[in-house]
């Protein structure tokens, strides 16, 4: 990312001078123009809003704080930074009621200009991360609800329909992977999460063109997604065999098959559940009683208060005993019976490690819905209960585990699970409860490295894993890994990998060649 500069300044040598060191942090800035008055400044910035403006206070036509008020006026977010001489520096005060973010008082020296344009280009960066992070809750809340509404399970139903009312033509798809494991791909299980990561990413890209702000695609299990499309909001240009085109994208980039399902429009939560019923290939009555004893919140708040007392035993056995016997027990139940009983199970483990334990990667885990519905033996079903529990067993014991690791194991099993997204040196921190710049030395210590070296050597070799198994673009696994600029990726890729990306790939792609031939 780089942030969008503009030079408002009348004296020409120092306008100069202003772009000089500009262009010292070219990597970060992008200088968008520059104006010798507050006039030619504001019309040139309506044509491309900058994220910084530099400028003097004492300019022909428009000043420097007439300008400010009427970027302000126009509710531009321009952080404004005053560069002016000595005298007028008690008339700028006055310019705080404008949001001036800094004066930079002349003369000054260069590490004053540097100064200001590192600092601010951090608090873009972090304001775009928050600002990211905060659309993506919404996003993944709206998602929630709505496969909570397809599913059965409690939701906000006058939320779900306002979501369903603002999508005026409403597609329901539903899109499976069936096997993560072709035979020309050599992926293994701990790959399977970023090639999930892969499939949403090509998925969104490609929807985000025909349905631009008019989609939803969002997990039911690991190999099946729900897809509400919007078509009053595709383009003109938006080909009639999009889904295949989508199909052929994820086979070119990931050697994976996809499949489609499509159930018509969708215009309310129940046409959203009968889709999914459809899709299933259940018939009503199976999914009806299913459904209608998990809505039952007593039954459910009674299982995981059994639960926790299970958990807050002082015999460390009880937990794992008394779920395998629950499985035992279900087992042996005639199978409509043993269904609702496995998911009432499956649903209170699941809510009991979103509501306690919302770290652990189980947490965002949904319900395999469509997978119990179709067994017809009550072995099979309690063969299905048994991956929740094994599951959840197993993040019980890693997280006795990490309560006797110290700060630095507990670190790297955090980057392990978050370097996809935002990773930094203050989020490990936060995580293990240290103060950065100690947690910092005490890592270095123990491993030998930084943090965010080895933060990024770990997505390196992310990276190298998809350059060498995939046709993705390299800006695609930029995302994908973690990094948040394509040409930043392309620098660290080469300063740890010591080639490009692309030259990676060639290599790669030569050495298979060869092992063929």
């Amino acid at each position: 990312m780089k942030g969008k500069l503009f030079i408002a300044e009348d004296q020409p040598n120092f306008r100069k001078g202003l772009l000089k060191l500009a262009g010292k942090r070219s990597a970060e800035w992008v200088v968008t123009g520059e104006a010798a008055n507050g006039r030619d400044a504001l019309l040139m910035m309506e044509k491309c809003v900058p994220d910084l403006l530099l400028t003097d206070i004492r300019m022909p036509h428009i000043d420097g704080l007439q300008l400010a008020e009427e970027i302000r006026s126009r509710g531009w977010l321009t952080k404004i930074v005053i560069v002016t001489g000595f005298k007028d520096f008690s008339y700028a005060q006055s310019a705080v009621k404008f949001g001036i973010l800094d004066f930079i008082t002349k003369p000054c020296v260069e590490t004053d200009i540097l100064s200001v344009l590192d600092r601010i280009y951090v608090q873009l960066i972090e304001e775009s991360q928050s600002q990211l992070l905060v659309e993506g809750w919404k996003r993944e809340h709206e998602d929630s609800e709505l496969r909570s509404a397809m599913m059965g399970m409690p939701c906000s139903g006058e939320e779900v329909e306002a979501l369903l009312k603002r999508m005026k033509q409403c597609e329901l798809h539903f899109l499976r992977i069936p096997t993560y494991f072709p035979p020309e791909k050599h992926y293994s299980a701990q790959d399977v999460p970023l090639l999930q990561f892969a499939f949403a990413n090509i998925a969104g890209e490609h929807l985000n063109k025909w349905f631009p702000g008019g989609f939803h695609l969002f997990p039911l299990n690991a190999s099946v997604w729900a897809l509400l499309v919007d078509q009053s909001a595709s383009r003109q240009d938006t080909s009639p065999s999009w889904l295949q085109i989508l199909t052929d994208s994820v086979y070119h980039y990931l050697r994976l098959a996809l499949e489609c399902s499509g159930q018509g429009l969708c215009a309310s939560t129940e046409e959203l559940r009968q889709g999914y019923r459809r899709y299933c290939g259940e018939g009503d009555r199976d999914h009806g009683s299913a459904n209608e004893s998990l809505l039952n919140q007593t039954a459910l708040y009674e299982k995981e208060k059994e639960i926790v007392t299970w958990l807050m035993s002082e015999d460390n056995s009880r937990l794992s005993r008394e779920l395998q016997e629950q499985a035992v027990r279900i087992s042996h139940l005639p199978p409509q019976t043993a269904k609702i009983e496995a998911l009432l199970l499956a649903a209170a483990i699941l809510r009991l490690v979103q509501v306690q334990f919302p770290e652990w990667q189980m947490a965002v885990r949904p319900i395999e819905w469509d997978s119990v519905y179709k067994y017809a033996v009550s072995g099979d079903i309690a063969a299905w209960l048994q991956g929740y529990i094994h599951e959840f067993l197993q993040s019980h014991n890693n997280w006795l585990a990490s309560k006797n690791d110290n700060p630095v194991k507990q670190a790297t099993r955090f980057i392990e699970e978050s370097y996809m997204g935002v990773c930094s040196l203050a989020e490990v921190a936060a995580y293990v409860h240290l103060n950065p710049s100690y947690f910092s030395n005490l890592f270095k210590k123990e491993t030998g490295e930084s943090v965010t070296g080895y933060i990024q050597n770990l997505r390196v070799q992310k990276a190298k894993l998809l350059l060498k198994s995939t046709d993705m673009k390299i800006f695609e696994i930029s995302e994908a890994t973690g990094f948040n600029d394509s040409n930043y990726f392309t620098h660290m890729f080469n300063k740890i990998a010591g080639v490009s990306p692309k030259e990676y790939r060639k290599q790669m792609a030569g050495q298979c060649k060869s092992l063929r031939i």
